[in-house]
Formats: C-alpha cells, structure tokens, sequence
C-alpha cells in the first residue's frame, strides 16, 4: 500500500530505541541496563486532508493489524523492511464550509515496529 500521496513532502521520521528489561538504578544510585533488543517506530506526517482523503487513508490502515513496511534507514543508508502495528489515531477538523466541505489538519500515525 502506498500512502505517499498524502504525506508531507517531509513525509516520515525513522526512532531507533532499545528495549531493555529490568533495567533502572538500584538504591545506591548504580545503573542497571539489560538491553534485549533494538526496535523502529516510523511516524508519517500527512498533509492536511479532505474528508475525502482522510477516509481513504484510513480505510487502508484500520483492517490491518500488522503491517509490513520498507523505509530508507537513515541511520544505515540502506532499506530495511520490518513488521509493524499502528499506533493511536487522531483527527483534529481544521473547518467545515459549504463551498469547500471539510479539511483535517495534518496528522501523524505511528507505525511501530513488533
């Protein structure tokens, strides 16, 4: 599925985070790190969006529990493809009018990855 059309020229930024378990400071102030893995959350930046386009855009996303994306990793320079979930949506209406129908202001989706 190819969502580019309604991306910001921007259109996505790559998060490369570890996953560490039962990590934290112990009462004398000594770090404990116990990482497990490394993980990527893409976040898309649409443009701003007709009624129209905004249900097109989600009635791609909502069906799929997993998806499975390839991005440019900035962080290799090369492609990586990884199997993701989306995070929370949310649509903020910019106006209403008679003439032009609704617009929604841009919004970012989250796709994390499993």
């Amino acid at each position: 599925m190819d969502l580019t059309d309604l991306l910001k020229d921007e259109g996505y930024d790559v998060e490369w985070y570890d996953l560490s378990y039962d990590s934290g400071r112990n009462a004398k102030g000594y770090m404990h790190y116990n990482p497990v893995a490394e993980k990527y959350k893409l976040i898309l930046h649409t443009k701003h969006l007709s009624q129209e386009d905004f249900t097109k855009l989600f009635s791609k996303l909502l069906p799929l529990k997993q998806y499975k994306v390839t991005f440019l990793n900035p962080y290799s320079g090369t492609f990586k493809t990884i199997n993701c979930y989306r995070g929370d949506r949310k649509a903020t209406m910019k106006w209403d009018r008679k003439d032009k129908g609704i617009l929604y202001n841009p919004t970012d989706i989250s796709l994390i990855e499993m």
